[in-house]
């Protein structure tokens, strides 16, 4: 199997019962849905109790974070509390591109999660957007290491990767890896090494080839460690032992 680190089930625009079959069919499994906002997050939990393949992340984007209080992690830590399908806290982390909340304040939200993840002892999913050394800065500053960090559809250069390997960092890959013009990110997903390597489809969003540009399904997942075990020069199948064993590591799944 597959595992899928990242992806949005609430988001998708079809039967969950249908899209979670559809994985399993194609050797995906487990896929972790991820929350981005506090409904989001209530909605992965409610899937992940549904499906035996599906575990829930909780969390708030940094692009929904304008008006959070403190008041919304104390509602943040209930759900994260509510089941124990619930495996990492996220997404959360810096978006610099879309420029729709003040960097200050998305740096307060993501200081929050990091905090709740490390008092929850779960791993805390990042997302990083143009942002590469405020997003390592808060982390080190938060010592999220000890909680355990993936930094999710990774785009940093080798000396980030350094950085982030460093601090013992899981590394995820999504559709991008497999453009063909992203020879750059291919070259640095084979510099990770075999335990700190996780693979993700952020679906819907950023489909792999050749279904570039259409809505993301977690079955694609698998495109995505085909084109890694290329890199690599592995075959499928180890590939597939390592990411399974990887996703188990960080995620604490059994």
């Amino acid at each position: 199997m597959i595992p899928d680190s990242h992806a949005h089930l609430d988001l998708i625009d079809r039967d969950a019962v249908e899209v979670v079959s559809s994985a399993l069919a194609s050797g995906v499994c487990p896929v972790i849905t991820i929350g981005i906002t506090l409904s989001s997050s209530e909605d992965a939990v409610r899937m992940a109790g549904s499906f035996d393949s599906v575990y829930a992340a909780v969390g708030i984007h940094p692009n929904d974070t304008a008006g959070v209080e403190a008041s919304d992690f104390e509602r943040l830590e209930e759900i994260a509390l509510s089941s124990d399908r619930v495996v990492a806290i996220g997404e959360t982390g810096l978006d610099y591109y879309r420029d729709r909340v003040p960097a200050g304040r998305q740096r307060d939200a993501f200081r929050s999660h990091v905090r709740l993840a490390r008092k929850l002892g779960m791993p805390v999913i990042v997302h990083d957007r143009q942002a590469h050394e405020d997003v390592l800065d808060t982390l080190r500053e938060e010592k999220a290491e000890e909680a355990g960090v993936i930094m999710h559809c990774f785009s940093g250069d080798e000396a980030m990767l350094r950085e982030c390997l460093s601090r013992g960092y899981f590394i995820s890959f999504a559709g991008p890896v497999t453009f063909k013009k992203s020879q750059a990110a291919r070259e640095v997903a084979s510099l990770v090494p075999r335990d700190r390597l996780l693979v993700e489809t952020d679906a819907p969003f950023l489909s792999p080839e050749p279904f570039r540009g259409k809505p993301n399904l977690p079955e694609r997942a698998r495109l995505v460690a085909e084109t890694l075990a290329g890199v690599r020069s592995l075959p499928i199948e180890e590939m597939e032992s390592i990411l399974t064993a990887n996703t188990a590591s960080v995620f604490n799944i059994n």
